[in-house]
């Protein structure tokens, strides 16, 4: 932007750059939730695989291996990820990006401040490109809970955004409060906060007669974010009426690599 001021009876010019963040809409929510990012020539964002919705036509958008080979490969195989991780640049002024994740569900915004968070594998959708991500082992008893075996860590500054399942619950935990999550409703947490696996009830009856397998104990001080609905129980409910899945990129490795 160009301003022109008087100083001691003559004009001079003076040029004012402007730094403008990324600006961000989430849209629809919380049933059918969309990101738009507005971005100034230069920002970039990093999505996950297949999650462009709708884009200006003058922006760049590419696939890239997030943090080399072994971390992709990490993504695609311990955390339903998709191997590589797409990112959208704007080379002009105003340029307009939608995104929207696979699921049905809401959207949040986490403004990350140099910290940590771990992530639900298949939560993640987008951030700026102050934040790494890799992925994270949440322990051997996760094994037989058939989920949130492996999550995303996410690090750094900027604005990072998640997904859910149906709608988002923020659960604030004070110091030493103790909070039970099933681990099929987590979308994310701080990794300060500290957790443990454990059984929902007491002994494989409980288990049997409750319906609820192994779950998270958190304990405070932090916020959980939940997500009101379980992907994978719901995916169970519409088994018997489903036919063999197949990816739209084709199956097997390729559809794992390719995302779908």
């Amino acid at each position: 932007m160009l301003l022109t001021l008087p100083i001691r009876g003559y004009e001079s010019t003076i040029m004012i750059h402007l730094l403008r963040n990324m600006q961000f809409d989430i849209l629809h929510r919380p049933s059918y939730a969309a990101l738009k990012c507005l971005m100034s020539a230069g920002e970039e964002i990093r999505t996950e695989s297949g999650a462009m919705l709708a884009m200006d036509e003058t922006a760049a958008i590419e696939g890239k291996m997030e943090g080399g080979l072994w971390k992709a490969v990490k993504r695609t195989v311990l955390t339903s990820e998709s191997f590589f991780v797409t990112k959208i640049t704007a080379t002009k002024g105003d340029t307009e990006v939608y995104l929207a994740p696979r699921a049905t569900g809401d959207v949040e915004q986490m403004d990350l401040k140099g910290e940590e968070y771990i992530v639900q594998g298949g939560s993640f959708l987008a951030c700026e490109a102050g934040i790494e991500t890799d992925a994270k082992f949440t322990g051997f008893k996760g094994f037989v809970s058939g989920e949130g075996i492996f999550m995303i860590k996410a690090r750094g500054t900027g604005a990072m955004f998640v997904s859910s399942f149906g709608g988002i619950i923020k659960k604030e935990l004070k110091a030493g409060e103790r909070f039970i999550v099933d681990n099929g409703h987590i979308v994310a947490f701080p990794s300060s906060l500290t957790y443990e696996i454990a059984q929902a009830g007491k002994g494989l009856w409980s288990m049997v007669s409750t319906g609820e397998g192994l779950v998270t104990v958190f304990t405070g001080p932090g916020t959980i974010l939940l997500q009101t609905r379980n992907l994978r129980t719901f995916a169970e409910e519409l088994n018997p009426f489903l036919r063999t899945r197949e990816r739209s990129q084709g199956s097997g490795m390729l559809g794992n690599v390719f995302g779908g």
